[in-house]
């Protein structure tokens, strides 16, 4: 009895190593841009999707010429289904913080207030910088 019972807390504890590591090794992989040349790199950005095509299937010069105007219409046609679905996206968004509030105390609701104030920031520099970079 007393085995079964040291089986399945050694068994518990590789779960959870196994899963810690796995974490780690995910919050790693992105900081250090090691996953990002694994794959293809974002859409939205010309230049690393024209490179990563370019190299992995060794495109001529002419078809990375042709590949310009084929990134820039996808490009176009990325940000305008963002345009049309970002009023969706606000109002699940102010509908869901209504909710939240109503459930919250009179200092939670101070603290919330302020996380929202910080989140629509990054959010905006986010945004903002996604409209900066080259496509």
């Amino acid at each position: 009895m007393m085995n079964n019972k040291r089986a399945i807390a050694y068994l518990f504890l590789v779960f959870l190593l196994g899963a810690a590591l796995g974490v780690l090794g995910t919050l790693w992989a992105g900081r250090t841009g090691w996953a990002a040349s694994l794959g293809p790199p974002s859409m939205r950005n010309k230049q690393g999707a024209a490179e990563w095509l370019t190299r992995e299937l060794n495109l001529t010069a002419d078809q990375q010429q042709q590949l310009g105007p084929i990134l820039d219409e996808t490009a176009t046609s990325y940000e305008a289904i963002r345009e049309r679905v970002r009023p969706e996206y606000e109002q699940v968004r102010q509908s869901s913080r209504e909710q939240i509030r109503a459930i919250l105390t009179p200092e939670q609701k101070a603290r919330f207030e302020e996380l929202v104030r910080q989140m629509d920031e990054e959010r905006a520099r986010r945004r903002r910088e996604h409209d900066k970079s080259p496509r």
